[in-house]
């Protein structure tokens, strides 16, 4: 299950304890929205994902580090 997040910046990120569901609030306040915490963890590991593929080059290859 793939969740997307809109084109616009976060601007908050609220867990509520009792209810279990995660508040996004966006600069863009028509974005606002709650997820459950499965569709949260969901949306964050994917991120991360997309974030270490990104990485992967500079990780791989410290030339990019070198002055």
């Amino acid at each position: 299950m793939s969740i997307r997040l809109p084109n616009s910046p976060v601007r908050k990120i609220f867990q509520c304890r009792r209810c279990n569901t995660v508040s996004v609030y966006f600069y863009d306040p028509k974005h606002d929205r709650s997820y459950t915490f499965e569709e949260w963890m969901s949306v964050r590991n994917e991120g991360r994902e997309a974030l270490d593929k990104i990485l992967a080059t500079v990780k791989g290859n410290p030339i990019f580090f070198s002055q």
